[in-house]
């Protein structure tokens, strides 16, 4: 096995790590800015997320290259071939180091999944929330304030006050 190849499978991993480590601290900042409601905040972490994205694609296509040069090289056959089943064919320290690596990687991945399912049910709620406030605004539910009905024509309830309309 082309032991520079080798080096360069976990040069790369360890980028990804890195990136991934990255990542996740923009969810979680990005959570902190979605509880204290900072849209600025929020939107930088969504152009920061963008950024480190591209990264991560990136290296995910440079890890993928240099997996089927050492299958190539191995006569493993690139078809199917995963970093887990180049590391079951390794042999020696660079295998367990390979393999520790990759364990880092599924871990920051399933932390990162769950981080943004929170964001994303954070988002959902303070959705809810202004929607339930506009609700008690305006006097009308989501449905009087104007759904689509059949024929795409918007139905509206005319019947409610709105609070800001109510006289003494």
């Amino acid at each position: 096995m082309n032991e520079e190849l080798i080096s360069d499978l976990a040069h790369v991993i360890n980028e990804e790590v890195r990136t991934f480590h990255s990542l996740l601290d923009v969810l979680r900042s990005e959570q902190r800015a979605i509880v204290e409601d900072d849209i600025e905040a929020i939107e930088r972490c969504v152009i920061a997320q963008r950024e480190v994205a591209v990264a991560a694609h990136e290296l995910e296509g440079k890890r993928m290259r240099v997996v089927e040069r050492i299958a190539e090289q191995s006569n493993m056959g690139t078809g199917n071939l995963s970093l887990g089943r180049l590391v079951e064919a390794l042999e020696g320290p660079r295998a367990e180091e390979l393999a520790q690596m990759r364990e880092k990687l599924l871990e920051l991945n399933g932390k990162i999944r769950s981080v943004s399912a929170n964001n994303a049910f954070l988002i959902r709620q303070s959705l809810r929330y202004t929607e339930r406030c506009l609700d008690i605004i305006t006097g009308q539910s989501a449905a009087q304030r104007g759904v689509y009905g059949q024929f795409g024509k918007v139905r509206r309830d005319s019947s409610a006050r709105s609070f800001l309309n109510q006289t003494a």
